[in-house]
């Protein structure tokens, strides 16, 4: 009797993790995607700031520079 319960517990375990599994191959393919993507959009968003003329400052720099224009 314990065995057939122990083999049934099994039995779903290997169940569970083999949907897992697949969840999982699911998930990074699509993160996977999500990351090119974004990337992609980066990419575009650089290249139209270009065209544009705006620049990119370090979010540190900007801090700094409004720090010291509070003191004056």
């Amino acid at each position: 009797m314990k065995s057939r319960a122990k083999q049934d517990l099994m039995d779903k375990l290997r169940a569970e993790y083999q949907a897992l599994e697949t969840q999982k191959k699911e998930l990074t393919a699509t993160y996977k995607s999500c990351e090119k993507e974004v990337r992609d959009l980066k990419r575009k968003q650089e290249n139209l700031d270009r065209y544009l003329g705006r620049t990119q400052t370090d979010p540190v720099q900007e801090q700094q520079t409004k720090n010291k224009n509070h003191s004056l």
